[in-house]
């Protein structure tokens, strides 16, 4: 065999060698590949099921919800935090995770819908007081409450006329980069305001982060499909209790906030009447009819944890003078 055949052999099997190497390091990277996806989809998967199972024991808790506050309608006439209802559960545990949830009285909280009343009538403007004393008591500018209160009521009413200075209606908001119009309708949800002229982030968020409970924020704001709606004072965070007075600190209103988890009021009445036992008067100008102490919608928040998913269920809830509580709609956060 002559060297130039060597060569040649050498240089075949350096060819075979070069090539068995890559084929094997093909092979490895198809494995690596196949064994990767075939892991993401385990755990997807995994992740799906838990989701799946986080939504129905949301649901669940759900159906839970409206039979506990059926019963309460059947044994109290009054809406207070001293119900059944009202208590928050912060750890309740279930296969493979826990739930936690609460129920909150929207009528505990200034309907921004109340803005659409007639302008600058009694009913307007006291509930453009109540929006001024609470932007103050929550450190935000009281200045913006007449502006915020005339947007909305442009917002929502049926013509195209700016109301006053502080108003808005189509040519205001069609003049935007992302133009758009008034729907000439109720608010749909209270995120809603925020395309509203007049409305910052910063007093947004101080008037939806009020009042801090065990489970998280408490807003002072809502939006109710009806209005106008009356405000519980048995339910409303302390912050908004303050503003339906001029002054507020009083001892009345302080005795109030302390004992009313133990002593709420009975009757729509009770804030009226003569210190100490009631805290509002004339001067306030906060009148009978827009308090109350009873309530018919509500907000049921539900956060279930199984394995390493996540699902929050909000519930609006409607219930009715008679008959069983209806919900009205729903939004979930999965993660």
């Amino acid at each position: 065999m002559t060297s130039s055949h060597v060569q040649i052999i050498k240089r075949q099997r350096g060819v075979a060698l070069i090539t068995a190497l890559l084929v094997v390091a093909l092979a490895s990277i198809a494995a690596a590949a196949v064994l990767s996806s075939s892991s993401m989809a385990i755990h997807r998967t995994g992740n799906l099921l838990d989701s799946e199972k986080g939504w129905w024991y949301a649901d669940g808790v759900e159906a839970w919800g409206k039979t506990i506050m059926d019963r309460d309608a059947k044994n109290n006439k009054t809406v207070s935090l001293a119900a059944e209802w009202a208590k928050p559960v912060d750890y309740l545990p279930i296969d493979e995770g826990s739930i936690r949830g609460s129920i909150e009285d929207l009528q505990g909280r200034l309907n921004l819908n109340n803005f659409g009343l007639a302008y600058n009538s009694p009913a307007y403007n006291a509930n453009v007081a109540i929006l001024e004393r609470l932007l103050l008591v929550l450190e935000a500018d009281p200045s913006q409450a007449k502006a915020i209160a005339a947007a909305i009521h442009d917002w929502i009413d049926q013509d195209t006329q700016p109301t006053g200075f502080d108003g808005a209606e189509d040519s205001e908001y069609l003049s935007m980069p992302v133009p758009y119009r008034t729907p000439n309708q109720p608010l749909e949800s209270v995120s809603e305001v925020l395309a509203i002229k007049g409305m910052t982030k910063e007093t947004f968020y101080k008037l939806t982060h009020c009042a801090q409970t065990k489970l998280g924020w408490q807003s002072c704001i809502t939006a109710l499909p009806t209005f106008p709606t009356t405000l519980n004072v048995n339910t409303a965070p302390e912050p908004l209790l303050r503003a339906l007075v001029k002054q507020p600190s009083s001892t009345a209103l302080d005795a109030f906030i302390a004992e009313r988890l133990k002593t709420p009021y009975t009757g729509d009445a009770d804030a009226f009447q003569a210190a100490p036992k009631g805290f509002i008067t004339a001067a306030d100008g906060v009148t009978a009819d827009m308090i109350a102490v009873h309530s018919n919608y509500f907000l049921m928040h539900t956060e279930t944890f199984v394995g390493s998913g996540r699902v929050a269920m909000y519930s609006f809830l409607y219930r009715p003078s008679s008959g069983g509580t209806i919900v009205l709609g729903h939004s979930t956060d999965i993660e």
